[in-house]
């Protein structure tokens, strides 16, 4: 009887210490348990299908670093048809709803997205800075690394800039340090492996994805008391099956005032483009000459050189078509990896 009785114990207590995501439909009540000062929020909607949002919980649990809040995904969390988000990683999490993409997501990838699910809403900033945190997982790590299956979401956020102009759908879920929206082939175990977790190979038993970033926060500079659209959409990319999902902390969202007038990535970032590309590669950067160097995804170097002004461009044209990994570096040291596409 005592040995039924620890059993018993024991499995309450393990299948208590995991993360639990619960759907809900319930968008408003959702959003205002994400926001913690400094922003009203107004005129809620969510689209996408059922099961695809809800409240996450026992994280604190977990390696997933954070404890509760909202969890999106491309797939379902009705665990009826679907493996739970707190099965060991060698658990499988994929299921297709058969849903519609977002063109701004097809805009963001340059492919077509499926299964979107995405919650927009307004919001006043009371301060100058607006911030939350967030951490993005996939079943498509580590195998669809490179590939067209670069599952991808985004924070677009539309609204007056600090500049007097205007932000139109911009992107503020970025890897830290560069422009590059946070998905499969921008952070993973070669590409910007600071922020990304390896939970295949640590045999993660309290997360089912494969992999997934640190906590990373997105940020931007706003206009007090000025009103702004935010629109946080995720889908499958290419194909509806490998689900990935999306986890905002709780009561993270914040305004607040700040003396800063740029973050030092969009001092000394480098752009390059057009990205897919077959024979020139345009090369923008805050400070010259910036060396270039391309690899391929095996890490071998395959082209470099030393660009001298701002109106150098890159011949790729000798490049065989695939995904390659841009690193460059500029005089202040400043080192910045970036992923492209050769058609």
């Amino acid at each position: 009887m005592y040995l039924i009785c620890i059993v018993a114990v024991c499995s309450i207590l393990t299948a208590n210490a995991q993360i639990v995501v619960v759907p809900d439909t319930n968008i408003v009540q959702i959003v205002n348990s994400f926001v913690l000062s400094g922003v009203t929020v107004s005129n809620v909607q969510y689209t996408g299908e059922i099961n695809t949002i809800g409240q996450f919980s026992g994280g604190a649990t977990t390696n997933l670093g954070m404890d509760n809040g909202i969890a999106m995904t491309t797939g379902s969390f009705d665990t009826t048809v679907n493996v739970p988000v707190g099965a060991p990683v060698i658990e499988f999490a994929s299921f297709s709803n058969g849903g519609a993409g977002d063109p701004l997501l097809d805009a963001l990838t340059g492919m077509t997205t499926y299964d979107a699910s995405v919650l927009e809403f307004d919001l006043i900033p009371l301060g100058n800075v607006l911030e939350f945190e967030y951490v993005f997982a996939s079943e498509e790590y580590p195998e669809f690394v490179g590939s067209s299956f670069n599952d991808i979401f985004a924070f677009f956020i539309s609204g007056p800039d600090t500049a007097s102009g205007m932000y139109v759908s911009e992107n503020i879920a970025l890897i830290p340090g560069t422009i590059l929206p946070v998905a499969i082939n921008n952070v993973n175990a070669m590409l910007n492996d600071s922020f990304y977790v390896d939970n295949q190979t640590l045999n993660g038993q309290t997360i089912v994805f494969d992999g997934f970033t640190t906590v990373l926060i997105a940020r931007i500079f706003v206009v007090p008391s000025a009103t702004y659209h935010l629109k946080m959409a995720i889908s499958d990319v290419s194909d509806g099956v490998f689900d990935s999902a999306i986890f905002l902390k709780a009561q993270s969202m914040k305004s607040y005032f700040s003396a800063v007038g740029l973050n030092e990535y969009e001092q000394n970032s480098v752009i390059l483009y057009p990205n897919p590309s077959s024979d020139i590669l345009n090369i923008q950067a805050a400070s010259w000459p910036v060396e270039v160097n391309i690899l391929d995804m095996a890490g071998k170097t395959v082209q470099s050189g030393l660009q001298s002004s701002a109106s150098e461009t890159v011949d790729v044209s000798g490049l065989k078509p695939g995904f390659y990994i841009v690193k460059t570096i500029q005089p202040t040291g400043r080192v910045s990896t970036s992923q492209l596409m050769i058609q």
